[in-house]
């Protein structure tokens, strides 16, 4: 209770500070309480409480001896890079020739806590593989690319890294660490794959011809057969027809200038029938085959294709 009194009654007293305003009395009253609150929490147990109370007090009256309770929550509660800091802060202040005792002690205080808390730090280097240039974080926290591949200083307890590079895929890894303790994480970041060509076509050998060259060849192979069979069509029917016109014209039923004798009414009519049938497949032979070679030359090729036409067949020769 004696050390509670002291220090709420160092709390009143205020360095001025040219940075800072001068405190109204609201503020020191409302520092005070502050102060009491912080002070029982921290002695309970409740660190949380504690450096919540010390923070707002100190925020409304700039004082060392709040800035010492403030360093002691943080520690309770294992945030030692925190309390590192704010111990820090009380040695670097210039204390005044006519500062009150408690102002003294807290300084004194702060020295010998804080080189009891340095060895209490850990130590963890990150290391990454992969990417030169990656976005790592620890706890959420950016973590400068000069700070990789080196100790850096760390609360103990439980942590996440996880690292980010553009053409790579994410790497994350979680690690726990002692007080004093050291320890090495290493992310391997592994490149993406190649991202699909954005036109239709692309480069040969891409996945973007590949892929329309895969769709195309089927379509001049169905071509081309049907053009194949057209023009075998068109060539057999052909010779047919030649041949019964031959017979007609030969065996004088018909004269050279398509007279022909009512008996033979139904030799004539299938003739003109497969007449008709030959011409037909000789138009669709040649649009099959038209078509086929139109693929071909639009097609992305990976190696040279070659289309031919024949008297009685037509195709292509090549590697699709």
């Amino acid at each position: 209770m004696k050390r509670l009194l002291f220090f709420i009654v160092a709390v009143v007293w205020l360095v001025p500070l040219a940075a800072r305003a001068e405190p109204s009395d609201a503020d020191r009253a409302t520092a005070r309480a502050l102060a009491r609150e912080g002070f029982e929490a921290q002695q309970q147990g409740q660190y949380a409480i504690a450096a919540d109370r010390f923070t707002r007090a100190e925020a409304l009256v700039h004082a060392p001896t709040l800035l010492l309770g403030l360093a002691r929550a943080q520690v309770g509660l294992s945030r030692l890079l925190e309390a590192q800091e704010t111990y820090q802060r009380i040695l670097r202040e210039p204390m005044a020739p006519n500062a009150p005792a408690a102002f003294a002690k807290a300084l004194e205080e702060s020295k010998r806590e804080l080189a009891a808390l340095a060895p209490r730090l850990g130590w963890v280097t990150i290391q990454v593989g992969g990417a030169t240039s990656p976005t790592v974080t620890l706890d959420d926290l950016a973590v400068p690319v000069a700070a990789l591949g080196v100790r850096r200083a760390c609360d103990p307890g439980a942590h996440w890294v996880k690292a980010s590079a553009p053409g790579f895929a994410p790497a994350e890894s979680t690690f726990v660490l002692v007080e004093g303790g050291e320890q090495t994480v290493t992310l391997a970041m592994d490149p993406l794959p190649e991202a699909r060509a954005p036109s239709g076509r692309g480069e040969p050998g891409s996945p973007a011809a590949t892929s329309s060259r895969s769709a195309t060849m089927p379509l001049a192979i169905v071509s081309f057969g049907v053009g194949a069979a057209g023009l075998i069509t068109g060539a057999v029917t052909g010779i047919v027809a030649a041949s019964k016109h031959a017979s007609l014209i030969n065996g004088g039923s018909c004269s050279k200038s398509g007279v022909c004798s009512p008996n033979e009414s139904g030799a004539v009519g299938t003739f003109r029938t497969i007449a008709n049938v030959s011409t037909v497949a000789w138009i669709v032979g040649g649009a099959g085959a038209a078509a086929g070679l139109a693929f071909v030359l639009t097609a992305p090729k990976s190696s040279p294709v070659t289309a031919y036409v024949g008297p009685m067949n037509v195709g292509v020769v090549g590697t699709f």
